[in-house]
């Protein structure tokens, strides 16, 4: 911890936040957690670059009850050079019947703003982490902890806001709900879908994104559109 600064690491009252009952806070120092999650954060970010995969983006219109009025996809596949760029490829046209929404083409700048990974060992200082509950995620046990930027974003920078799922074995993030800051306002999405959720699953010996959510409504001519992104990232083949 820098000289003159006050810990990032605190706890709230556990038995406010739960509903069912008090649950034992994790027996690990908070700040031990955090730095083990935030260094597999790095490698994990690193890691990418090492495979080729397949990307669905998907853009639906929503009526009632949830059901999709419309929706937009595009498919492409997505690899790195050597300088650690990404490219992508198109994988056929994209299908679209929206009605609303003026989307045509993704690009991969598009989705700047979705954060992948969130957290990485040298960020720690600039963030207040704070240690939520515990929760069964499917069948793994996760402590949940929600992370702040302590400062505004400087020029260049990329920070995070928002809660994530900390495997309790494990030690590192399987789900993870929240928002890149600086926002991204201009591109396909306008601004929009800006909070997302991040699902991770096993890729080799990394945890890697495969799926990702956000929900939104979009004023399209003095209409309000419900819409949702529904980003799916698949067929991992490791190239490096």
């Amino acid at each position: 911890m820098p000289p003159g600064r006050s810990s990032c690491f605190r706890f709230l009252p556990v038995a406010a936040l739960l509903l069912g009952g008090a649950q034992e806070p994790p027996k690990l120092p908070l700040d031990e957690i955090v730095r083990h999650f935030a260094e597999k954060e790095d490698e994990y970010a690193g890691s990418q670059a090492l495979y080729r995969y397949r990307l669905s983006v998907k853009v639906q219109e929503l009526g009632d009850e949830e059901g999709v009025a419309g929706e937009f996809e595009q498919v492409m596949d997505v690899d790195f050079d050597a300088s650690g760029r990404r490219l992508a490829r198109l994988v056929g046209n994209p299908r679209n019947d929206l009605a609303y929404l003026d989307i045509t083409r993704v690009e991969l700048d598009d989705l700047d703003f979705v954060p992948l990974f969130v957290l990485g060992v040298n960020q720690i200082p600039d963030y207040e982490v704070t240690y939520l509950t515990r929760e069964r995620l499917d069948e793994v046990d996760t402590y949940l902890f929600r992370l702040q930027p302590r400062r505004p974003v400087r020029p260049g920078e990329r920070f995070y806001e928002g809660v994530v799922w900390v495997d309790a074995e494990k030690l590192d993030i399987v789900r993870a709900h929240g928002r890149s800051l600086p926002g991204k306002s201009g591109g396909a999405f306008q601004g929009y879908f800006q909070r997302l959720e991040v699902f991770r699953e096993p890729v080799d010996e990394f945890l890697l994104p495969t799926y990702a959510r956000a929900d939104d409504i979009i004023p399209v001519k003095q209409r309000p559109v419900r819409a949702r992104l529904i980003l799916r990232f698949s067929q991992h083949k490791r190239m490096r």
